[in-house]
């Protein structure tokens, strides 16, 4: 094997190494579109991911009006921590792709100089650990399982920046009114206070009267100024959840109806937690997180010999140069021994061929490199990834009790806001007009003053933004109620019950089957009401 031969092998070996890692082409779109998919499933809302994303600025109508619709729409597609989160799904498939991979082999080069010059002695080395091949298929699966769960925590994100864009729309919705009842009201107490002042001049009625209506009016303008601030802060809010916290505020959200068509619930609270456990993407992120630790757990199992490399070796051994030759000496020492003058002896370029060629100039040959699990066993590891395996099986319980607890909490605020909001329309609007009604007659019939109509008036006002608030506060419940149910509750009043999660897909994985009251069981066989994995104990073995 001669010189170019080897280094021409080596180059080789190089450029292969080199040219592998960039094989693998990490696109995620896929799974932003999964993501999209099972965002819309849930909100019948496409915010399209897997598209490329251009910022912008926040475009409304003539108008200035800025509906919810094109809030959500705008805030799925330009929160910047949701546009941050999206970045993570890439980073999980990049970890997918890389856990399929070997790792690449390792090339030993060894050149070593003779003192007095000639040929340098070439050692080299290829070795690959196969260690790694066993361990493909459980890395792929924890990394799938990982990918997996990044999806569904993004969408859910999703769901809670949704809620979180109607909170603050319906929140701005009420202080506009707000605003523009307590204006009017403050007209009312302004024109009342200048009657009663006018009362007073004329001797019927008191100073405390005067200072009574005073007061109110002072009052109502300090929570008209109130108002008006937390309008603007609310406004600024959703313009960060949208995306665009430099816009301007000269927008306005659409009017809050005071009349509005409510869908009545009548679904049990059980039905309810059951649909939940069903559909919440942070219970099945949850699931597939476990998943990822049980293959780990497996993983560690299989890295008793943690480095098996196979490869081959070789070596090319150096040779001193040649002397010079003096041929005066020679020709001195060849006539001395034979007695006459002789010319030395020299050896034709086919002889000395024929004397290298016995010589051997280079090993080649196969080479084994394993650790010896003599000290160290894994037992660390395996046990570290079964304490990760029982640890992330406890907060899968905890995530189901927070959820069964969110659920009937916001079944709870919402039933208390649906309540207000009929006992305002049923008993209080009906008495305070009633009220105003009376006024006005006992006014025109001149057994009361004016003075009694405004107030009669003005508590008619106050008591419609009370009901304003309550409408906010019921849209509010529902967004909430909605958000811990990961669904809308139209379908759910309207669609038959369901036996699967609505956001996965049929027939893809073992996942959980959760019914009211009972355990999560599992396909792979790790039940939900142990705490560890079947068959090992925390005595770890090799």
């Amino acid at each position: 094997m001669n010189r170019n031969a080897v280094s021409g092998r080596c180059a080789a070996v190089v450029l292969l190494a080199m040219a592998l890692p960039g094989c693998a082409h990490i696109d995620h779109r896929a799974e932003l579109q999964e993501a999209s998919q099972r965002f819309e499933k849930l909100t019948g809302r496409n915010p399209a991911w897997q598209e490329p994303f251009e910022g912008g600025a926040l475009a409304m109508d003539g108008s200035g009006v800025l509906t919810l619709e094109d809030s959500l729409q705008l805030g799925l597609r330009n929160n910047r921590s949701l546009r941050a989160d999206l970045e993570v799904i890439g980073q999980a498939k990049a970890e997918l792709v890389q856990a399929g991979l070997l790792p690449n082999p390792m090339l030993s080069v060894s050149i070593q100089f003779p003192e007095a010059g000639g040929l340098a002695d070439l050692s080299f080395g290829l070795a690959q650990d196969l260690a790694a091949i066993w361990l493909i298929p459980t890395r792929v699966q924890s990394a799938r399982a990982l990918l997996q769960q990044r999806i569904l925590s993004v969408a859910d994100i999703a769901l809670g920046l949704t809620t979180d864009i109607r909170t603050n729309y319906s929140t701005l919705q009420y202080q506009a009114l707000a605003v523009r009842l307590q204006e009017q009201n403050l007209a009312i107490l302004r024109e009342a206070m200048e009657i009663a002042q006018a009362r007073l001049r004329s001797g019927s009625t008191t100073q405390l009267d005067v200072n009574l209506i005073q007061s109110r009016y002072l009052e109502t303008d300090l929570e008209l100024l109130a108002l008006r601030s937390e309008f603007a802060v609310t406004q600024r809010t959703l313009l960060r959840l949208l995306g665009f916290a430099r816009a301007t505020d000269d927008w306005r959200p659409t009017e809050l109806s005071l009349d509005p068509p409510r869908l009545a619930l009548t679904l049990s609270e059980d039905r309810l937690v059951e649909v939940a456990l069903l559909q919440r993407l942070d219970l099945q992120a949850a699931d597939f997180e476990r998943e990822a630790a049980l293959a780990d757990f497996e993983q560690q199992r299989l890295r008793v010999i943690q480095n098996l490399g196979i490869g081959v070796m070789g070596e090319r051994f150096e040779r001193r140069a040649l002397p010079g030759r003096n041929l005066l000496a020679d020709t001195a020492r060849a006539s001395i021994a034979a007695g006459q003058l002789t010319a030395p002896e020299i050896e034709s370029a086919g002889q000395r061929r024929i004397e290298r060629s016995q010589e051997i100039e280079s090993i080649v040959g196969p080479s084994l490199e394993m650790s010896l699990p003599i000290f160290d066993q894994n037992q660390a590891q395996i046990a570290k990834a079964q304490f990760r395996a029982r640890e992330l099986q406890e907060r899968y319980r905890e995530v189901e009790q927070r959820i069964v607890e969110t659920v009937r909490t916001a079944l709870k605020q919402r039933r208390l806001a649906q309540d207000r909001v009929r006992v305002f329309r049923e008993s209080l609007l009906p008495l305070q007009a009633s009220n105003l009604d009376l006024s006005e007659t006992a006014y025109r019939a001149g057994r009361e003053s004016i003075l009694t109509v405004l107030l009669a008036q003005e508590s008619l006002i106050r008591t419609r933004l009370g009901h304003a608030a309550a409408l906010r506060d019921l849209e509010i419940s529902t967004a909430n109620l909605e958000r811990q149910l990961a669904g809308r509750l139209l379908e759910l009043e309207t669609q038959p019950p369901t036996t699967q999660p609505a956001s996965q897909p049929s027939g893809e994985r073992g996942g959980p089957s959760i019914s009211t009251g009972s355990g999560v069981g599992r396909a792979d066989g790790y039940d939900a009401d142990t705490k560890g994995v079947p068959g090992y104990d925390l005595e770890t073995r090799p």
